[in-house]
């Protein structure tokens, strides 16, 4: 019984020195079974942007966009001082700079929003919204999820006669001028619209051109669906 007894506090020291390295090696590191890192995983599988004006914050902390985005998603996500109840969820990421300063953003992540938008503020995570339908300001787009053909045209012919004659003539091309000259627009958004909120993008079909096209969209099956469009005539 002794030598049970032995073996079993050998087998419980083992296992939770195992437990610690686990912890030590693997969290931020892809586990999405920690809670962090699934809040972050929910994240970067939508698209992630910024409003122009605060954008010029990610270099004054010393980052290229692609060094601020790898940063947050290695980042640590604090629940205490984030909000996790409701329709729209507002998330703090804890992170330093390159110059190892300690610095924060939000992230804000609604139910059926395709959008999660930086927000970088000292207000308390239940203060925060998404960036109001009223402003004029665009959003620069920080992150696409992986998925070459992340926008679909709407079945509708007229809808679709109306993207050819503008040059678009199927999702693939839609897709990749989206993906080049695409803003977000705020402007054509109402991210707290429910069940389903509606996001506006704006792009040309390329760089001469005086048309800009601003088309609304939903989340729909992990895909997002271009339903309207408008031109609007640029004066230079």
């Amino acid at each position: 019984m002794k030598d049970f007894f032995r073996r079993l506090k050998y087998y419980g020291l083992g296992f939770g020195i195992g437990i610690v390295m686990v912890l030590a090696l693997f969290d931020n590191k892809g586990c999405s079974w920690f809670p962090s890192n699934r809040v972050k995983d929910n994240l970067f599988n939508r698209m992630i942007v910024v409003n122009q004006t605060n954008s010029h914050q990610i270099k004054e902390q010393g980052f290229s966009e692609t060094l601020f985005l790898k940063t947050i998603q290695n980042g640590t996500v604090d629940f205490g001082k984030s909000k996790k109840q409701g329709l729209d969820k507002v998330y703090r990421i804890d992170y330093k700079t390159p110059k190892g300063k300690k610095a924060h953003c939000y992230m804000t992540m609604g139910d059926e929003s395709f959008v999660s938008e930086v927000i970088f503020s000292t207000k308390k995570a239940t203060q925060i919204t998404p960036t109001k339908p009223e402003s004029s300001a665009k959003g620069q787009i920080l992150f696409f999820p992986k998925n070459e053909f992340l926008f679909y045209m709407d079945s509708s012919q007229v809808f679709q006669e109306k993207m050819k004659d503008l040059g678009i003539s199927n999702d693939q091309k839609l897709n990749q001028l989206i993906r080049k000259y695409g803003r977000f627009s705020f402007g054509d958004s109402q991210l707290t619209l429910h069940p389903k909120p509606i996001h506006g993008l704006v792009f040309r079909t390329n760089n001469r051109t005086k048309e800009m096209l601003h088309v609304q969209c939903i989340w729909f099956k992990d895909k997002i669906k271009v339903y309207q469009i408008r031109v609007e005539l640029q004066d230079f």
